[in-house]
């Protein structure tokens, strides 16, 4: 292991990015909050869809530039000047590009339910919110993620407060545009400032432009499909359905991407940890957080399905609870992701990035497939659906390709244990569902438990473990 990840635990560094992240997460919750119940449920659909539109090319000015960043600084931290400044000139060029692809690509579908100025806002905000991305990748090649946490929760407030300023102001959909678009540039400056001492001060090599795409487009590849991928059902909701409809979708899918970025959050800190065991053999980390996430998972599912009409309440108000069903369904494709996430990161760690990309790109075609057949018959129920077969499907073929690359597989007892304990936690929930949510949730989470602990999945000695493991790392901290 290199000298910039020697003396720091995997632990204490991810449970710090994911305390940053639960507060960026309550901060995201608030805009969507802030958005929902100033805009109303046809305006919050205008907006939904032109940013939806533009997190479509999301990913893919990344290209695989900050995982090759990330990499090379994980492996030789204070000489790979070189690729970090080939990165920064990178980014500015794909900005642009992908500026202009994300105009090009509204104006050339059939139908424009919102204004253009709308998408040209959209765009503008992900084409700056993308130039720190390189100066971040630093960080998470240095597991500095403390900082990462820092600098994530800056433009987080900083997005709040512009979102507050929009609604006093002016209330619209273009005022709020307006200022997504002013937090994005703030994301550069704060992201250039938390980078500044653990940035690399010798060149090795001078890196072209051209031998850092070479290297990035494996990673590249997966990134582009994958934001395609997850915003597919958004733009044939848009195409397909009302703007109330994208707007009941949009509001059910925020608590959703809320918690796959948790798990994402997880699993990515693994990265440079299982870059460098590539090289020094495995510490078990990557076994542990699999334990870990097979069992919380459904868990989370089985939560969110049985408080889905109150969280839509209480977050965006009673009109919106006609999407619970929607983020019942969108609940199980959240646990699907967590189930794969894990394997994807482990994959793309070991050189396998080709492999994950081709698995993202057959499953795009397939969501996208039935996406045009669901919405016409369900709307946004369709939607759901879709997305739920579709990380269904991926958390298979992931699964079969870390079994052959990787030699890792799910013990076949653990997987039939797990998934008899969903089937009687959500049969409870489906059955005592007339006692109301919270006694219902209740009783499917105990026999979900209950069923773990029966079968020896579980134990209360796994959970003392890991409460333990927090505990040591919010304690190390304090002192600290």
């Amino acid at each position: 292991m290199t000298d910039s990840l020697k003396g720091i635990s995997l632990t204490r560094v991810t449970s710090l990015l994911l305390a940053g992240r639960v507060l960026g997460f309550v901060l995201l919750l608030g805009n969507s909050i802030i958005l929902a119940r100033v805009l109303g449920v046809e305006y919050l659909g205008q907006y939904a869809y032109a940013m939806g539109l533009a997190a479509m090319f999301g990913l893919l000015p990344n290209l695989g530039i900050s995982a090759v960043v990330t990499r090379t600084i994980a492996l030789e931290p204070q000489t790979s000047l070189g690729t970090l400044r080939a990165a920064v000139r990178a980014q500015v060029l794909l900005a642009v590009f992908v500026f202009g692809a994300v105009i090009g690509f509204a104006a050339v579908l059939p139908t424009q339910p919102v204004p253009t100025t709308y998408v040209v806002l959209a765009a503008a905000q992900l084409a700056l919110g993308t130039l720190s991305w390189p100066y971040l990748a630093v960080l998470g090649g240095r597991a500095r993620y403390d900082r990462l946490a820092v600098a994530e929760l800056v433009v987080g407030l900083a997005g709040v407060g512009l979102l507050g300023l929009a609604a006093v102001w002016q209330a619209s959909v273009a005022a709020f545009l307006w200022a997504q678009v002013i937090a994005a540039g703030l994301s550069i400056l704060v992201a250039r400032v938390a980078a500044a001492p653990f940035l690399p001060q010798t060149m090795s090599k001078p890196l072209s432009i051209r031998t850092l795409f070479g290297q990035a487009i494996p990673f590249g590849a997966a990134t582009a499909v994958q934001g395609f991928y997850t915003r597919a059902d958004i733009m044939v909701l848009g195409q397909m359905s009302s703007p109330a409809t994208v707007g009941l979708y949009s509001a059910a899918y925020k608590p959703i991407n809320m918690v796959v970025n948790f798990g994402s959050t997880i699993a990515g800190a693994l990265f440079p940890y299982l870059v460098q065991e590539s090289r020094t053999g495995s510490s078990g980390s990557f076994d542990r957080l699999m334990k870990v996430v097979i069992v919380v998972a459904p868990a989370l599912a089985l939560g969110v399905t049985g408080f889905a009409p109150i969280l839509l309440a209480l977050l965006y108000g009673r009109d919106f609870t006609a999407g619970a069903p929607i983020l019942m369904i969108l609940a199980w494709s959240a646990a699907a992701n967590w189930l794969y996430a894990p394997l994807s990161v482990a994959l793309q760690a070991r050189g396998k990035e080709g492999q994950w990309a081709m698995a993202l790109a057959g499953v795009f075609f397939l969501n996208l497939t039935l996406n045009l057949w669901t919405v016409a018959l369900w709307g946004g129920i369709g939607a759901a659906v879709s997305t739920l077969v579709s990380e269904a499907t991926l958390l298979g073929v992931v699964a079969f390709l870390a079994h052959r690359h990787l030699r890792f597989s799910i013990s076949l007892r653990v997987a039939r244990s797990v998934c008899g304990a969903a089937l009687l936690g959500g049969g409870l929930l489906y059955v005592l569902w007339s006692t109301g949510a919270v006694a219902a949730t209740a009783a499917a989470l105990m026999g979900y438990g209950g069923m773990l602990l029966l079968f020896r999945v579980a134990s209360t000695d796994d959970l003392l473990k890991l409460m333990g493991r927090f505990r040591e790392t919010l304690q190390g901290h304090a002192r600290a």
